[in-house]
């Protein structure tokens, strides 16, 4: 049985897309600091969503930093912009 156009695409795109999160998870942890900041992603590239996903937010992934001045928002290692602590990404990494 042969896979539909679909799926074919859809197959190809979750790869492509595991490619990526696992190149940039190398990247920001052998880097040094002035590297992280090459590594960042746009949003889109990581699925990045202002809400949860099956109970995982930004605000528990180890990559998010949360901003002082706003209680809501944040930065990410990874992901490019400002970033909701109810969101989420491909990215995700449980803080351990």
């Amino acid at each position: 049985m042969h896979p539909t156009r679909f799926e074919a695409t859809r197959r190809s795109f979750l790869a492509r897309g595991a490619d990526i999160v696992g190149l940039a998870v190398l990247i920001v942890t052998t880097m040094g600091e002035s590297s992280r900041a090459i590594a960042k992603a746009g949003k889109g590239e990581f699925m990045y969503q202002d809400h949860p996903h099956d109970g995982k937010s930004c605000a528990q992934c180890k990559f998010f930093a949360p901003d002082n001045a706003n209680a809501s928002t944040g930065s990410c290692e990874i992901v490019d912009g400002t970033i909701s602590r109810e969101g989420w990404c491909m990215a995700f990494v449980a803080k351990a």
